[in-house]
């Protein structure tokens, strides 16, 4: 979870700093999207458990699972990209405490304030009776520490931390000269010139979801994948089905020509992008549209899918999913790249909110959907009141709270930087009261 401004890529050897605005914008506009996600569960058939709210439309189901399948990947990518970049210019010691300070400190504290409000009011949905005084003493505040579901939307932050510890250790175990390091910059750097052309991309696209296929395939193999490695954890599944996105994004920063190769705007990726969501190729018969369209299909003329055939097409759903998601994230890449990498104060700003925006926003998500409960108003009317409720309020915390007093700052932003953050333009001067930003490229769509 680390801002452009945060990042030098070239420190060691005393060049100037390099900012990323369009990875960073990208971050940042992805976490602003997390709300409509998450409220777009208060209404999906598919989510019956978010609230006791019972307006449904399947739009809502085509909704959360489209956006889900980006989303995440993409910030783990972000994470694997600033990861590479802070450890060129700080030591091991100093990452981790970095990576401390950013992740595990507001994920320690919404885990023990924001997400235990929201699961007291999930257990009041359920049939429980009682205070929250009544609930802690309960077994079903045992289960959610026990059963790991007190991460809820937090559990990118936990599947975050081995990762970055493990990038702390690759960088300690192998030394600056090593022929390793070497060859995964050679092979970065290789990877990059091969995939630079429109129709070499393609076959990119293609191999990374193979990759990311053969990643699932050798997770689902491991005994007890499904089970969590500790009381309270992951399971191993989870912990590792977005590592590939990780690893490209360490490649990323180990070699500019790879950069360079992935967000290269190409004129093909909207069309396929729009494809994959649309289309969402999912292996699971509650997600999607694919599978239940095969299956109607080989009904339709007499062909009946045996144990063996449907294990193929899940198979087969899988790949296309993985190839869905690495389209859907790359085409993010190329159009911030392409439109957003001026920076200017409307960027530093959400850059700076979006942290806050990922960790507030899904327990005023719940509290806002079981108010609309009561009301009887048109369903697209309560998402969109819910949405902008919800992210109005973490903007009203993030700008009166967050940006104002250290430690707010620290617990929902892991930063102790109040001083230099209110010499940045707050809201309401990055998008209306500075001319200055309203003229500035990143404003407005138009290539770099």
């Amino acid at each position: 979870m680390t801002t452009a401004t945060e990042i030098c890529a070239s420190a060691a050897t005393g060049q100037k700093r390099k900012h990323y605005h369009d990875i960073d914008g990208a971050r940042s506009v992805l976490m602003f999207l997390s709300v409509a996600l998450h409220a777009g569960t208060v209404y999906a058939p598919a989510r019956p458990w978010i609230t006791a709210n019972t307006d449904r439309a399947d739009f809502f189901d085509w909704l959360i699972f489209g956006i889900h399948l980006f989303v995440t990947p993409t910030f783990f990518f972000v994470g694997g990209f600033f990861a590479v970049l802070l450890l060129t210019r700080r030591t091991p010691a100093d990452f981790l405490w970095n990576r401390f300070l950013r992740t595990a400190v507001p994920l320690i504290f919404f885990a023990l304030t924001f997400n235990m409000i929201e699961h007291y009011l999930r257990w009041g949905d359920a049939g429980g009776e009682g205070s929250m005084l009544d609930w802690i003493a309960s077994p079903a505040f045992v289960e959610v520490w026990a059963g790991g579901t007190w991460q809820l939307h937090l559990w990118f932050l936990v599947s975050l931390i081995p990762m970055f510890l493990l990038a702390a250790a690759v960088q300690v175990a192998i030394p600056k000269s090593s022929r390793v390091r070497g060859f995964a910059v050679a092979l970065s750097d290789r990877f990059g010139g091969l995939i630079r052309g429109s129709l070499p991309f393609a076959f990119g696209l293609l191999l990374l979801g193979f990759a990311n296929t053969a990643n699932y395939a050798s997770a689902s193999l491991v005994p007890g994948s499904y089970d969590l490695i500790a009381p309270g954890f992951q399971s191993w599944y989870k912990l590792t089905a977005e590592f590939p996105f990780f690893v490209i994004g360490v490649m990323a920063a180990l070699s500019p020509r790879l950069l360079e190769a992935l967000t290269q705007w190409r004129w093909w990726m909207p069309y396929a992008a729009a494809a994959a969501l649309i289309l969402q190729p999912y292996p699971m018969a509650d997600q999607g549209y694919i599978l239940p369209f095969v299956r109607d299909l080989t009904a339709s003329i007499g062909v009946d899918l045996g144990p063996d055939r449907t294990f193929a097409t899940r198979l087969t759903l899988l790949f296309l999913n993985q190839l869905a998601i690495w389209t859907i994230v790359l085409f993010i890449l190329q159009f911030f790249h392409r439109y957003f990498s001026a920076g200017g104060p409307r960027t530093t700003w959400l850059a700076d909110c979006a942290l806050s925006m990922y960790l507030f926003h899904h327990c005023f998500v719940y509290i806002y959907g079981q108010m609309l409960v009561q009301v009887d108003w048109p369903i697209w009317v309560e998402f969109t009141v819910l949405t902008l409720a919800a992210a109005g309020t973490v903007v009203a915390i993030h700008e009166l709270l967050v940006r104002r007093f250290a430690i707010w700052r620290l617990l929902a932003n892991g930063k102790t930087d109040v001083e230099q953050v209110r010499k940045q333009p707050g809201l309401l001067a990055a998008f209306f009261s500075n001319p200055a930003a309203k003229s500035r490229p990143s404003g407005k769509l138009s290539p770099s």
